[in-house]
């Protein structure tokens, strides 16, 4: 009988008690979720930015060709990078593009053709003209400030740019260094919304130096001559330019001209000079005012985008610039180092040929 009370308690003794087992209980993290029906009216909300309009056609103002509001659509607030991050990395919606800004989760794009081929062309075309010195990507989440992310539609980063300091930001988890330029192709966004983007991107956290934003406005039908036309604007913006959320030059390329709010938006709210905003339907102040002539050819000086070299390989060592460094003062520079001349009229055809006009 004596010996019960300690074989109880030996069995007690051996079994976990409450507090261990909640101890060694996995704690679940707290995920993020997307309501599926909100990301499905977006994405229908944005393809009405991309259909075709008969010319005079009454339309709601935000699907206006110059609209100069905005046409992300907020669908959560409040969401720490992190969680957001993690959140990207196990479900990559291919059915709109989304990026954090602040900590609100904004959905702004819906893959096309059009939108893919140009940012393709692009890569394609400076990867002909280098592509020993450049490793050239897209849809990489790069983490722009404490609540904000992106993936580019496309991105150029040096191969010898080094790695930041540890401490310093970063491109992206692994500790990359920043591409030196980022390319934004705007179909269902508005030209406001690549604006602000090309300003993100140039923010204090970034070492970004060059962005190049293309605006694909919708098509513009005329039923009494049953023709298609479409305007185009490309934007360049340089962190080197003494106002560097000015883009240094704006070119109109398309088939149309650009519709008139949107002008005045490029002139007076983004404030470029009207002698950096270039090409089809605006005024050549060197040919007593005329307009530009058409984009209709390749190979034409008004419609040749530098993108500067300078700026291109910003960060380089020394002994991993190509021939054409250093520039000499007081001359133009050659080479690699004259940066790469992006043609816009073969941008147009890609444009033209997806779109089927």
């Amino acid at each position: 009988m004596s010996r019960q009370p300690s074989q109880q308690s030996s069995q007690l003794a051996s079994q976990p008690s409450d507090s261990s087992q909640l101890t060694f209980q996995p704690t679940r993290e707290k995920r993020l979720h997307l309501s599926s029906a909100a990301i499905e009216s977006a994405r229908e909300k944005l393809l009405t930015f991309q259909k075709a309009r008969e010319e005079g056609e009454e339309v709601n103002e935000e699907e206006e060709e110059g609209y100069t509001g905005s046409r992300e659509i907020t669908i959560k607030e409040n969401v720490p990078l992190e969680e957001y991050l993690r959140y990207r990395e196990n479900n990559m919606n291919t059915s709109v593009r989304m990026y954090l800004c602040d900590g609100k989760i904004k959905i702004y794009e819906v893959p096309s053709a059009p939108h893919a081929e140009v940012a393709g062309a692009i890569i394609g075309f400076m990867s002909i003209w280098n592509m020993q010195d450049f490793r050239y990507g897209t849809d990489a989440t790069t983490t722009l400030g404490r609540g904000s992310c992106r993936e580019p539609d496309v991105y150029v980063r040096p191969r010898h740019r080094p790695r930041p300091q540890q401490g310093a930001p970063a491109a992206d988890r692994y500790g990359n260094a920043f591409p030196t330029m980022m390319i934004e192709v705007g179909f269902s966004q508005s030209l406001p919304d690549l604006h602000r983007t090309a300003i993100r991107y140039l923010g204090q956290q970034t070492t970004i130096q060059i962005v190049l934003a293309i605006k694909i406005f919708g098509i513009r039908t005329n039923a009494l001559t049953n023709t298609s036309t479409i305007a185009l604007i490309a934007a360049l913006y340089l962190r080197t330019s003494p106002t560097p959320l000015v883009p240094t030059r704006v070119i109109s390329f398309g088939t149309a001209n650009p519709d008139t709010n949107t002008v005045n938006y490029i002139t007076q709210q983004m404030n470029v000079p009207p002698g950096s905003f270039v090409g089809v339907g605006r005024p050549d102040p060197n040919n007593n005012n005329n307009n530009f002539p058409p984009c209709n050819a390749a190979n034409i000086p008004t419609y040749t985008m530098n993108i500067p070299g300078t700026e291109l390989f910003d960060g380089v060592p020394a002994n991993h610039l190509p021939a054409g460094f250093p520039i000499v003062p007081n001359t133009l520079p050659v080479g690699f180092a004259a940066g790469f001349n992006l043609d816009l009229y073969e941008l147009q055809v890609v444009v033209r040929e997806a779109l089927n006009i």
